[in-house]
């Protein structure tokens, strides 16, 4: 596999070789306006017609004067107004950044009419501003496998050009290419050259037609300076270039032993000072290289149905495209070892590197979604000191609850299993948790419409009831929806007649909560009187089973919001038996869609210590459920957090299927 390096490796190795020298003129302009700036040129040449600058000038005013003015009132108006009163607490002291911003917008959309206009009338007369957009196009991404004289490995050049234009000639039936990067502010003539110069390289290697190509530098600082080099110019320059990037690489041949050099020469005294890329080459500059992303190789799920070579190849572009989208919001980062391919996300697993932090990273979560259209915002996690970050999958994928079977603790027809199934993280391991142990007894979920919730419940019960008998677990479970546990009904795993409790149902949930009370007061008794501490001491002592009662609710919010004696009794009930139960053998585990903190009161938080929280609406939602925030960035249909002790770990509900389900719960 190709060695991958971005661009933006080379552009830092050229600023730390040029040092302060790469300064150059021009007004000084922030890195968020610079963002901001090429979102702008960005919307102007897109198909989008509610934002398109192309449309507004070959449709426009015939007057050029007329024209340019209906294309500034346009950008102002839907492009560049709205973003700067979104950035607006970020910008409150960088009024004259913000003006420079104003002036090198209207020099682009002069250069801009000026380009349109050109190949409207010279290259593809009476073209509509559709046609004109496939013409010039801003975003690019270019690749590029590089393989030098002497290089022991290939290269693999990215990067995401500014703009390319390609201007097709009729009256020959060529065309021509341009690479064109655009800059705001104050230059630095050689650094940015060079990186014009890279995407030029890109281009000129992948480009099969013959072609004629050129690059050209923009910079708005703000007035227009534009330097515009033909192919043959350039070819020195990309010498140089291909050099730097076999250094950074390390494909450069070995130096030879000390043993075949020329006699009378004493090798050089190796500088230990001198910086170095990722694979040890030496760089000329007065700091380190940034070390490259390591290779990403293919690495399949276990529980998830395997995916082929090009899936495999589209996740691994996926990470690379990661690592250049952190190092373009000024967090630099590399790769640990290839990504975990888990059922709905991709993890990513980190190194920050130097200057690197964990909370600027989060703050750059929503730029990078932009960045890498994703469906969803990538999730920093930290777990046992290692960081991670998680990337929505294109193609999300299910995890059947047949699959994770093998992985359930093996029937124990005397003592039972307390685990309770949670999901699998991305390596396809099964997490469970057990509800006889100390602090991990009951268990809150939440959960909004769609995100898997009920689904969760379900597979929960059904886990349980595939390593239990109706001797050694027993169900009260509590509808208020009506439609989550219809399967239970006639259970045999039911406590007793009148454990399957709906809304409507003659008794208030209230009673049943009751009677749990009772019945836990009963079991300590039984266990007094054995001389045991716990349930499952009293069954080892005794020999004869007893068994857990599991109470389940769909929808705590709704059984507390009917009348204020009905939520306090409910309440006063739940506090009991999250405070005393674990060692009657009772849990509860109740699940909620809104996580206010009307609905979970200090009670509850105190004797729920095991959380499960699947997508919410917000983030304080989440840290209500998890104490921090990220629930609200999850994907929906079982992608869960889930939290005992320590950072919550990121997981996927197994789904139980129809069958499943009639063979579970039904049974």
């Amino acid at each position: 596999m190709a060695i991958e390096l971005s661009v933006g490796d080379v552009r830092e190795a050229l600023a730390r070789a040029a040092g302060q020298s790469a300064i150059g003129a021009g007004e000084a302009a922030t890195m968020l306006l610079g963002r901001v700036f090429h979102e702008v040129f960005a919307s102007l040449v897109s198909a989008d017609p509610h934002q398109s600058g192309l449309r507004v000038i070959l449709e426009g005013p015939v007057d050029p004067d007329a024209r340019l003015e209906a294309l500034t009132e346009h950008t102002w108006r839907r492009l560049v107004a709205p973003r700067l009163r979104h950035h607006a607490a970020q910008l409150q002291t960088s009024s004259e950044p913000v003006m420079v911003l104003w002036r090198a917008t209207r020099s682009l959309l002069s250069w801009l009419g000026h380009i349109v206009k050109e190949l409207d009338e010279q290259v593809a007369p009476k073209a509509s501003w559709n046609q004109i957009s496939e013409s010039l196009r801003s975003e690019v991404p270019l690749s590029c496998e590089l393989r030098e004289p002497g290089w022991t490995e290939s290269v693999r050049l990215v990067g995401i050009a500014d703009s390319i234009l390609h201007a097709p000639h009729p009256s020959n039936g060529g065309s021509s290419y341009c690479a064109i990067e655009l800059k705001l502010g104050r230059a630095k003539p050689v650094v940015d050259l060079g990186q014009a110069a890279l995407y030029h390289l890109i281009l000129t290697r992948t480009r099969q037609d013959g072609a004629r190509s050129a690059l050209a530098l923009m910079r708005f600082s703000p007035s227009l300076e534009e330097h515009i080099i033909e192919s043959q110019a350039v070819a020195v320059a990309e010498q140089r270039l291909l050099d730097l990037i076999g250094k950074l690489a390390n494909v450069l041949p070995a130096a030879p032993p000390p043993s075949s050099r020329q006699k009378g020469k004493a090798p050089a005294k190796k500088d230990k000072s001198a910086p170095t890329g990722s694979g040890g080459a030496k760089v000329n500059g007065p700091s380190d290289a940034m070390p490259v992303a390591a290779p990403v190789s293919e690495k399949q799920p276990v529980l998830v149905s395997p995916t082929d070579t090009k899936d495999t190849e589209r996740h691994a572009e996926i990470a690379r495209r990661l690592v250049r989208a952190c190092r373009e919001q000024g967090v630099s980062i590399e790769l640990r070892e290839p990504p975990h391919v888990g059922p709905r996300f991709l993890r990513c697993d980190i190194r920050l590197l130097t200057g690197g932090r964990v909370d600027a990273l989060r703050r750059r979560t929503q730029e990078i979604q932009h960045r890498l259209e994703l469906p969803a915002e990538p999730l920093v996690i930290q777990e046992a000191g290692r960081l991670y970050i998680d990337i929505a999958r294109p193609d999300p994928q299910s995890v059947e609850f047949s699959t994770i079977i093998a992985q359930l603790p093996a029937l124990n027809e005397l003592e039972g299993s307390a685990k309770i199934p949670i999901g699998v993280d991305a390596t396809g391991h099964l997490h469970l948790t057990d509800l006889g142990s100390s602090g991990r007894s009951h268990v809150l979920a939440a959960g909004t419409t769609g995100s898997g919730k009920t689904e969760w419940l379900r597979m929960l019960m059904a886990g349980l009831i595939a390593t239990n008998t109706p001797d050694t677990l027993r169900f009260v479970t509590l509808d208020p929806k009506l439609l989550a546990f219809a399967d239970l009904e006639r259970s045999k795993f039911l406590w007793k007649p009148g454990a399957w409790w709906i809304q409507g149902a003659e008794r208030p949930a209230s009673e049943l909560f009751r009677e749990l009370v009772e019945e836990m007061d009963r079991r300590y008794q039984l266990t007094r009187s054995s001389g045991a501490d716990n349930l499952r001491e009293h069954v080892q002592k005794t020999g004869k089973p007893l068994a857990r009662i599991v109470c389940v609710c769909d929808e705590y919010f709704a059984l507390v919001a009917q009348n204020r004696d009905e939520k306090l009794q409910i309440e006063e009930a739940v506090s009991l038996l999250g405070a005393k139960a674990r060692a009657a053998g009772i849990h509860l585990v109740l699940a909620t869609q809104q996580p206010s903190r009307a609905i979970i009161n200090g009670a509850i938080q105190a004797n729920l210590p095991c959380r499960v929280a699947l997508l919410l609406q917000s983030h304080i939602e989440s840290t209500m459920i998890l104490g921090s925030s990220g629930a609200e960035r999850l994907t929906g249909s079982g992608d869960l957090l889930y939290k005992d002790f320590g950072n919550p770990t990121r997981l996927q509900a197994p789904l139980l299927t129809d069958t499943e389900r009639a063979r579970w719960l039904r049974g």
